[in-house]
């Protein structure tokens, strides 16, 4: 046999095999309840046909039977991680498996068919340039609090914001000073990770306001402010924002 032919052939081989390799499915996944046949009945909630709930040292199980689908969450009283799969219940594969922090979905989510074969990927974390592992150390490292640790009794929440036009994420912790009756809000970009907005709130209150309505109020008053009649000037009259404007161009004019 000749070089040009050994050569085909090794061409032909590396071929065969990267075809081969683009056609292996992931391994899937199934739901067995027999996996945990080794948790104790949680005694917390009533035991139904349709729901199961299970505990196991730290962790906590619920397995609802809901419609055509068999939803397994996994949540522990020592951390805000929820993992949720959930199966097809007529042939028990795997459709999708959520993860959330504080009840926010995170990280990269598929969706599979009944087949098991991938039909969508959902990027929750892509508008936040500013991670979640990022704002976790920024809080641990300037509030000494472990936003990983539920006993710290704080909360998350993120979104993109339609007021603000940008991704955010809320966070509040129990206050240094008076942490029985007190909070700290804090209101951070999500794409710099820069602090917005920070207040203190009752932890208990009639206030019908949340900490970020009462921002986007204080927004509007100085918008209000800053566009409403402020002085005149040589015949001319400015609001605020016009005045120091006029005014900023005035020193630079001035010192030039």
């Amino acid at each position: 046999m000749n070089e040009s032919m050994n050569k085909l052939i090794a061409i032909w081989c590396c071929f065969s095999l990267l075809q081969c390799t683009g056609q292996v499915k992931h391994k899937m996944e199934y739901f067995n309840i027999e996996l945990y046949k080794d948790w104790e009945i949680d005694n917390r909630y009533s035991q139904r046909e349709d729901k199961k709930f299970f505990k196991k040292q730290h962790e906590r199980l619920s397995i609802w039977f809901v419609h055509d689908n068999i939803q397994v969450e996994r949540t522990s009283i020592m951390h805000p991680y929820r993992r949720t799969p959930i199966y097809f219940r007529k042939n028990n594969v795997l459709y999708t498996n959520e993860i959330e922090f504080y009840q926010f979905s995170i990280g990269i989510q598929k969706l599979y068919d009944e087949t098991g074969k991938i039909i969508e990927e959902i990027d929750n974390d892509k508008p936040y340039i500013f991670s979640l592992p990022q704002l976790i150390e920024k809080i641990k490292k300037e509030h000494d609090v472990d936003l990983e640790d539920l006993r710290q009794g704080c909360s998350v929440h993120r979104r993109v914001d339609e007021n603000l036009k940008k991704p955010i994420y809320e966070v509040y912790l129990l206050s240094k000073e008076d942490p029985y009756s007190k909070k700290k809000y804090f209101l951070i970009d999500g794409v710099t990770g820069e602090l917005i907005h920070t207040t203190s709130y009752p932890r208990r209150s009639d206030e019908i306001k949340t900490p970020f309505n009462q921002y986007l109020i204080s927004l509007e008053k100085k918008e209000q402010e800053d566009n409403s009649y402020y002085k005149s000037y040589k015949g001319k009259d400015y609001t605020k924002k016009e005045w120091e404007a006029f005014e900023e161009e005035w020193y630079k004019n001035t010192e030039d």
